[in-house]
């Protein structure tokens, strides 16, 4: 009977590497690459600036003290009430 079948079986991993090359291809072209750039070197990251450095570790600390000094919710205040 399989010899006379003329449906083909379906390779669902040849399948899947063919959609996830199509949407790489979409990303290339939203970012206008022909191909995606080289990776970098382990351990060569893009040094921060001091600057922003600090204004992160500051913007961190002022979220971290606001955090601490509101009180803490009531549960009830989560449900719905009634006027």
């Amino acid at each position: 009977a399989r010899a006379f079948s003329s449906c083909h079986s379906l390779d669902l991993e040849a399948a899947r590497r063919k959609r996830i090359e199509a949407v790489r291809g979409q990303i290339l072209s939203k970012l206008r690459l022909s191909a995606p750039p080289s990776d970098p070197p382990p351990g060569s990251a893009f040094p921060i600036p001091e600057e922003i450095r600090a204004l992160y570790n500051s913007t961190q600390e002022l979220l971290q003290q606001r955090a601490r000094s509101l009180p803490p919710q009531d549960p009830q205040d989560y449900y719905a009430k009634e006027l």
